[in-house]
C-alpha cells in the first residue's frame, strides 16, 4: 500500500465490542439496569434490538412506547452510570492488536475514524481512558448525539466517511454487531470486517477476525475489494 494510493483509503471502526471488547460489561450493566425496572430480555433481543443501536431505539423497544429527546437522555446516562462502573471495576485496553493496527495505518497515511451508536458521556469516557485522540482526531469520532440516525440505518457511517473526505467503495467497516454489520452494508461499505469479540455465530459472509493481527493491510485493507460470495467463509 503506497502513501499516494493510501489517502484515498478509508477505515472506519466501531467502538463497543470492536475496538474495545466490553460485551461482558454491558451485559451486566443492562441485566442490573433493566431489573431495576422489571424487565427481561432474550439473548436474541439483546443481539439484535439493543447491541449497536442508538439510545432511542433501544429504549423504546425496552419501554414500548415513544420518548422524547430528554427522556432518552436520562435513560441513556442513567444505564451507562452502571456501565462506567463495571468498566471501572476492570483492567481494561483496547482490543488485541488494536493499536499495532492503527499505529501502521497512520504510518502510511491510511484516513481512519470511529463511528459509534455511543453517546458523548461515553464517548468522552473512553476518549480520556484510551487516550484516543492520539489516534484519532476528534472530529473523525462520530457518535450518537442525538440527531443521527442510529444503525442500523447507514447514517453514522456515511457521516464518518464524509469526514475522512474517502468513497464508500475505498472504505473499510470494523464491526462486530448485528446492527453494525447492516449498517455498513446500508452504507455501501466496500469492504466490511467482522471482529468476532464474542465468539458469536454470524451469518454474514465476510472475513472474521479474533485478533487485529489477522488483518494482512496489503490484502484486506487495499481497494478492490473481493466480496465473499454467500456461503463462502473468509477469515
Amino acid at each position: 500500500m503506497k502513501n499516494a494510493e493510501s489517502r484515498s483509503i478509508g477505515v472506519v471502526f466501531d467502538f463497543n465490542g470492536t475496538l474495545f471488547w466490553d460485551t461482558e460489561y454491558q451485559e451486566r450493566s443492562w441485566d442490573t439496569y433493566l431489573a431495576k425496572y422489571g424487565v427481561e430480555l432474550t439473548k436474541e433481543e439483546k443481539l439484535t434490538r439493543i447491541h449497536g443501536r442508538n439510545g432511542k431505539d433501544s429504549f423504546e423497544y425496552i419501554f414500548k412506547r415513544e420518548l422524547g429527546r430528554e427522556e432518552v437522555a436520562r435513560l441513556i446516562e442513567e444505564k451507562e452510570e452502571y456501565y462506567r462502573e463495571e468498566c471501572e471495576q476492570q483492567d481494561v485496553a483496547l482490543a488485541p492488536g488494536a493499536v499495532t493496527l492503527i499505529e501502521k495505518l497512520l504510518e502510511r497515511g491510511v484516513s481512519i475514524a470511529i463511528a459509534t451508536a455511543a453517546g458523548k458521556t461515553n464517548v468522552e469516557y473512553f476518549i480520556r481512558k484510551f487516550d484516543l485522540l492520539a489516534y484519532f482526531a476528534r472530529e473523525r469520532i462520530v457518535y450518537n448525539d442525538g440527531t443521527i440516525a442510529g444503525k442500523p440505518a447507514p447514517d453514522l457511517f456515511l457521516e464518518a466517511m464524509r469526514r475522512l473526505g474517502t468513497e464508500d467503495r475505498n472504505t473499510t467497516v470494523f464491526e462486530d454487531s448485528y446492527a453494525g454489520i447492516q449498517a455498513a452494508e446500508n452504507a455501501h461499505a466496500g469492504n466490511i470486517i467482522i471482529v468476532n469479540s464474542n465468539n458469536e455465530s454470524y451469518p454474514f459472509a465476510y472475513k472474521t477476525i479474533r485478533h487485529f493481527d489477522e488483518v494482512d493491510r496489503e490484502t484486506d485493507l487495499t481497494p478492490p475489494f473481493r466480496r465473499a460470495a454467500s456461503g463462502e467463509l473468509r477469515g
